[in-house]
C-alpha cells in the first residue's frame, strides 16, 4: 500500500472522512508522508523535451535527515529552481 501525501491527507480531513487525530496517528505509523512537496520544476533538453532534476538520499528508508542533508537540500532547490522552469507558466 502506498503512503498519502500530506496534500491528499489535509483535504481528507477537510471533507470530514479523517479526524485530525486519524492523521497524527496515519503520520506516526508512516502512512503520510512528512513533507508537501513543491511545484514540480522541468529543464529543456537540447531536443526540446522536459526532465526534472531531482535529489534524493538513497538508503534513508524512513530515517531523520540530519541538519547537514536538510541545508543540502536547501541548497540545492535554490539551485534547481534558479536553473529550471514551472512546464505550465514556464517562468
Amino acid at each position: 500500500m502506498g503512503k498519502l501525501t500530506m496534500t491528499e491527507a489535509e483535504t481528507l480531513k477537510k471533507e470530514g472522512v479523517l479526524s485530525s487525530k486519524s492523521v497524527t496517528e496515519m503520520q506516526n505509523q508512516g502512512l503520510i508522508s512528512k513533507a508537501k512537496r513543491g511545484t514540480k520544476r522541468y529543464m529543456k533538453t537540447a531536443t526540446g523535451s522536459y526532465v526534472s532534476p531531482q535529489l534524493y538520499f538513497q538508503g534513508l528508508k524512513g530515517q531523520e535527515y540530519s541538519k547537514k542533508m536538510t541545508e543540502l537540500k536547501e541548497k540545492v532547490n535554490k539551485l534547481f529552481h534558479d536553473y529550471t522552469t514551472d512546464k505550465n507558466t514556464n517562468k
